[in-house]
């Protein structure tokens, strides 16, 4: 499986509404795993990438906000954990395995509304197990991981972080970029880490995705183990036309079915020949983890670039028709 295991974090702001958007920023990123805040999912929403897994959570209320999600590629093998579904902390976990053991990633969001204190985070954190990594919308503003300012939210976490031997991987950035140009940017979205070593971490900004929120980029640098290829006597290259001409050559069709050896002979006869058969007319290519979808046509990936650009310019002005364009 991959020896790199790209992960980004994202306040989506409502999933749903960035479908195909999603769909093109894991392609193009090579991303295993996406960590979503705000997925704004009830029980009526339904979204399906190809290649990946969904796991996600809804507001006990059934209402079209908070909520969050964890999108991982189906090769890797993985299972979930249960849901952490407080009023105040919301979290989607899977727990993954690496040559050193299991890890768990979870997307956290902590709405804003409600005031956090140490036993709110601390008992959380508990839930996750010896090595972790948790990224998310936490709304904690600290100056120890990058913000401009220190809120009570964020005093009570960094003390959870230094009781508990704690982490974190911060781009230092704004990730929060308020409509209202009066507003100052923020940075809410980073990661909690446990267990694992920084010499094995990587985190970068992100221009991509169309939120209030800008994603971030995690780079971890381990072996995960991917899933085991289903058995399979055909693909989508087999040529059938061949199979059917081979299966004819290699019948017997002279066994008498008179006794049960003569049946069980039959049988074995029928079993070789189809195996046989199929496998001359399939074409087995070695499976390769880090292949992915065709590259994105030329000018989509010049859109992107532009979008970056003007993406980056607005953050920089704030002026209004930057934010336009």
């Amino acid at each position: 499986m991959a020896h790199i295991l790209n992960i980004a974090v994202w306040n989506a702001n409502g999933l749903c509404q960035h479908a195909q958007e999603i769909k093109l920023f894991l392609q193009t990123l090579h991303l295993y795993i996406l960590l979503v805040s705000e997925t704004h999912f009830t029980g009526r929403s339904y979204m399906k990438i190809p290649n990946y897994n969904i796991y996600h959570d809804t507001h006990p209320d059934e209402t079209a906000h908070g909520g969050t999600a964890v999108i991982i590629r189906q090769n890797i093998k993985h299972h979930t954990r249960i849901v952490y579904k407080q009023d105040n902390i919301k979290a989607t976990s899977i727990s993954l395995e690496d040559s050193i053991g299991e890890i768990t990633i979870s997307a956290i969001y902590c709405p804003p509304k409600h005031n956090n204190k140490y036993d709110d985070f601390d008992r959380f954190f508990k839930t996750l197990g010896h090595r972790f990594i948790a990224g998310g919308d936490f709304n904690a503003k600290h100056t120890f991981w990058g913000s401009r300012l220190t809120n009570t939210e964020g005093r009570e976490l960094f003390k959870v972080m230094q009781n508990n031997n704690l982490k974190h991987l911060s781009t230092r950035q704004p990730t929060y970029w308020p409509n209202d140009p009066n507003k100052i940017p923020h940075l809410l979205d980073f990661c909690v880490i446990k267990g694992i070593d920084n010499k094995k971490l990587a985190v970068a900004p992100c221009l991509e995705l169309t939120s209030d929120h800008t994603p971030i980029l995690i780079t971890v640098f381990t072996h995960a183990l991917g899933k085991p290829k289903k058995p399979s006597l055909y693909s989508k290259k087999t040529d059938w036309n061949c199979f059917r001409e081979t299966l004819d050559e290699q019948l017997t069709l002279t066994i008498p079915l008179k006794t049960e050896i003569d049946i069980e002979e039959a049988v074995e006869n029928v079993t070789k020949a189809t195996q046989s058969a199929a496998w001359q007319a399939t074409q087995y290519t070695r499976s390769n983890d880090q292949t992915y979808a065709e590259e994105p046509p030329i000018n989509i990936k010049r859109k992107l670039a532009e979008k970056r650009k003007a993406r980056k310019r607005w953050q920089l002005t704030r002026a209004p028709q930057d934010k336009q364009r």
